[in-house]
């Protein structure tokens, strides 16, 4: 501890602003010096952008990098360090000798250079007054600014270190304080909460994981969202989408790690079922899905921190007028001899789009497809389906109602469509499909079969389904006019 002349006007300077900030940590021996951290935690968050290659442009003899670039925006960055020498001469003769500096150097030279001038230019200006409590609440203020700093270029290596000290700062201060979880609406403090990532709604951990667990065991992961009413992207015509979680924020949690597994791979089995562009392996014994760029296969969790729902949006953004075109033809895979070449992602059969025929090569026509080739118990499931079910108009996933109107929204794709004849509706107005006299096959007839299909109710389909009906009637038909003649002949 310094030993100071408490009638030297240093002394009651440095003891003044000991009593302010605590953390001064006073000068060995009998100098009148001191140092002080101050933390930098700007109003905005900083954009940082780590440059792969600026250490070479300094350093030749460095071997080269990959040339990747990072970017971040960083609420917390390390402090600056404020190391304080007082002259003899100081404060009538001589201004106080300032070191400004951080570790590591991520504030520019002209920037730090400019904070130390400033305590000679108040010095200056305070005609021989003490300048320090000045000098420091005027450093105090400038980082809450981040110095001036629109942006800040670093080299690579410091990514590592300025990326977790802004992120250990900031779980710290969070865990520091109390908040309201929005499910359970009890106060806890932030080490039992959680602040999501991209919207910073904070719920208590424990509700997070009875949800989330519980939506990913029953397989509806397209509720594994921020539970908050007012959270979502806002769309055109100012309506919400729902954002859901990555993976990696699920195991930020944290969610046991087999949880999010199966979240991730559920979700990207549903997004290739909902795609009409997928072709599967014909192999029934595989059934994989083709190998596709637009869904890359599961590999590291912790690195998953993409965000589907845009992708769907994108997707379904073009869906009216392209329901009804499904098939490989339709779409146009098999115009280019290579665009009817595909490999099964699972086990690596090439085969053609077409025929779905193991691959016979550009130049040979594909044969006709086998479609008799079903067993008993599958041609069983099918016709069930058929009769049972209403195919969804984008992704075709067969869809069962169990009561309610006939506006329907598909559990695969969210599409929305009539449940009497499959077309497909206007999310922004879809009960007037059936306020129009021209759709005479769903006029006035939102509530029929409300009971839903189960109730065994007389409804009268339209579309696929309606074809299927109105072929199993003549079917029935005809073999009540047989068994009517075989009735006659016994006679």
């Amino acid at each position: 501890m310094a030993e100071y002349d408490h009638d030297d006007e240093r002394a009651v300077e440095l003891g003044t602003l000991q009593a302010i900030y605590p953390e001064l940590v006073p000068g060995d021996c009998d100098s009148y010096s001191a140092t002080l951290e101050l933390l930098v935690t700007p109003v905005t968050p900083l954009p940082v952008t780590f440059e792969a290659g600026t250490l070479q442009a300094i350093y030749p003899e460095l071997p080269g990098d990959n040339g990747l670039h990072e970017f971040h925006h960083l609420p917390y960055l390390p402090p600056l360090r404020l190391d304080i020498t007082l002259p003899a001469a100081y404060p009538a003769d001589a201004p106080p000798i300032v070191r400004v500096s951080t570790s590591p150097s991520w504030l520019p030279e002209d920037t730090r250079r400019t904070l130390t001038d400033e305590a000679t230019s108040l010095w200056a200006a305070g005609e021989g007054a003490t300048i320090l409590f000045d000098y420091i609440v005027s450093l105090q203020e400038q980082a809450c600014n981040a110095f001036g700093l629109a942006a800040l270029t670093l080299p690579s290596p410091m990514r590592t270190e300025l990326v977790t000290y802004s992120r250990r700062m900031e779980k710290e201060l969070f865990d520091s304080e109390t908040f309201e979880c929005g499910v359970c609406l009890e106060w806890k403090k932030g080490s039992a909460c959680y602040r999501m990532g991209r919207c910073s709604h904070v719920f208590c951990i424990t509700c997070l994981q009875d949800y989330y667990t519980n939506c990913i065991s029953e397989g509806d992961v397209n509720n594994v969202k921020c539970m908050s009413i007012e959270c979502g992207k806002t769309a055109r015509k100012g309506k919400k989408k729902d954002r859901l979680l990555s993976p990696k924020e699920l195991l930020q949690i944290p969610l046991p790690h087999d949880q999010v597994d199966r979240y991730a791979r559920i979700k990207r089995k549903k997004r290739i079922e909902s795609d009409p562009n997928i072709v599967f392996c014909p192999r029934t014994w595989c059934q994989g899905a083709m190998r596709t760029d637009k869904y890359p296969k599961i590999e590291d969790l912790s690195q998953m921190d993409d965000c589907d729902s845009d992708a769907e949006d994108e997707g379904q953004a073009q869906q009216h007028g392209t329901h009804a075109e499904s098939g490989p033809e339709k779409r146009g895979i098999g115009v280019r001899g290579m665009e009817r070449l595909q490999i099964c992602e699972d086990c690596n059969l090439a085969f053609c789009v077409v025929c779905l025929a193991s691959w016979h090569g550009d130049l040979i026509r594909c044969q006709p497809r086998d479609t008799t080739q079903l067993t008993q118990e599958d041609q069983a499931s099918l016709n069930f389906i058929m009769k049972n079910t209403s195919p969804c108009p984008y992704c075709s996933v067969p869809c069962q109602k169990s009561h309610g109107c006939n506006h329907m929204t598909c559990a695969q794709c969210k599409t929305h469509f009539c449940y009497l004849c499959a077309a497909w509706l206007n999310p922004d107005h879809p009960y007037a499909h059936f306020n129009d006299p021209k759709n005479q096959n769903c006029f006035q007839r939102l509530m029929d079969g409300a009971e839903g299909d189960m109730a065994h109710g007389d409804v009268e389909f339209g579309g696929p389904r309606g074809g299927e009906q109105m072929a199993a009637f003549w079917e029935g038909e005809a073999l009540r006019l047989q068994m009517q003649e075989i009735d006659l002949e016994t006679q």
